[in-house]
């Protein structure tokens, strides 16, 4: 942890008129003024320099100065909305993010289900294929699906989706069969 220079304006703003000269803003500050990530990006610190102050995200989310709205913002740690802060699959929609900002954020399709995802709400999400599959999707949880289901979501029936993410994943155990392909896994983009 370190200090962080602060101009005259931060200063000010943080601390106000009366206990000037403040050159510096430590964490210990940050706690005691209990000042909120959303209040001290507002005066311009960035998102950089206040990681450098505190690099953990636990300390900033367990004393309660960081909403969900903040999160997006706070990609240096990254902070992960299903892991870190307990938000439900509402939430997360509600958040609006890419799959960028998801996959970037460690938010896997595993997690998802866990939060208890299910085709439904997967078309409220709006992605394409390609976006799920960043997120972790595979021929494994394809083959789970019903084939209206597969339809609703990528216009593919189940037989369909579940040997494009095979063939994208690379030779593997294919779902309901015994045996496995031999071959070397490959990373290429989806066409889909």
């Amino acid at each position: 942890m370190i200090a962080l220079r602060i101009n005259a304006f931060q200063s000010v703003q943080l601390f106000g008129l009366k206990r000037q000269p403040i050159l510096t803003l430590s964490w210990s500050d940050v706690k005691v003024e209990n000042f909120t990530w959303r209040f001290l990006r507002s005066i311009d610190i960035a998102a950089q320099d206040l990681y450098k102050m505190q690099a953990d995200k636990h300390e900033w989310l367990q004393r309660g100065g960081v909403c969900i709205d903040d999160l997006k913002d706070m990609s240096v740690f990254p902070v992960n909305p299903l892991t870190d802060f307990a938000v439900d699959l509402a939430e997360l929609w509600n958040m609006q993010l890419s799959v960028e900002e998801m996959v970037r954020m460690g938010i896997t399709y595993d997690q998802l289900i866990e939060k208890g995802i299910t085709p439904g709400i997967m078309t409220a999400f709006r992605f394409p294929l390609s976006a799920w599959v960043s997120l972790g999707f595979e021929s494994e949880h394809a083959a789970c699906m019903q084939d209206p289901e597969a339809q609703m979501i990528f216009a593919l029936s189940r037989e369909e989706l579940v040997q494009i993410l095979h063939d994208y994943h690379g030779p593997e155990k294919l779902p309901g069969k015994s045996t496995v392909l031999s071959g070397v896994s490959s990373h290429r983009p989806l066409a889909v």
